[in-house]
């Protein structure tokens, strides 16, 4: 008896193998560590702002006098955030910041250091309205 379904291997034709091209997946690794804790967009845009405006300033040297143009001086930065750190803060946003060398020279003559500073801001979010006990913020 002839066996069925064995065409004889050794006589069989070539089979061609086309070589399997890879293509490769794009994997969007989300950020690991949250910057932000605040689920309010505008209290994290806020926080974001301040740490970016303390980081530049650290970059300046301290001036020894202020003068009229510090008063009157304000820095604008304007974010594309398009997949950074998307669950706390906005795609696009804007930040102003008046007087950064004013409110560096007044944290040194009060004895504030940045990092205090930015801790007291991010420490407790502020309540909104009638989420709260008392008053919130608005």
């Amino acid at each position: 008896m002839a066996s069925v379904g064995n065409s004889g291997t050794a006589s069989s034709p070539m089979v061609i193998l086309a070589p399997k091209t890879k293509t490769k997946k794009k994997h969007f690794v989300q950020q690991k560590v949250k910057v932000f804790r605040a689920s309010d967009p505008v209290l994290s845009v806020f926080m974001w702002g301040v740490n970016h405006s303390i980081n530049d300033l650290n970059q300046v040297p301290v001036p020894v006098m202020l003068l009229p143009d510090d008063f009157k001086a304000s820095t604008k930065i304007k974010v594309n955030n398009h997949l950074f750190n998307k669950e706390n803060l906005p795609g696009h946003f804007k930040f102003k910041e008046y007087c950064p060398q004013v409110f560096r020279n007044l944290r040194e003559r009060f004895g504030i250091e940045d990092l205090d500073f930015q801790v007291s801001l991010a420490r407790s979010p502020p309540v909104r309205g009638g989420e709260g006990k008392g008053r919130g913020f608005c």
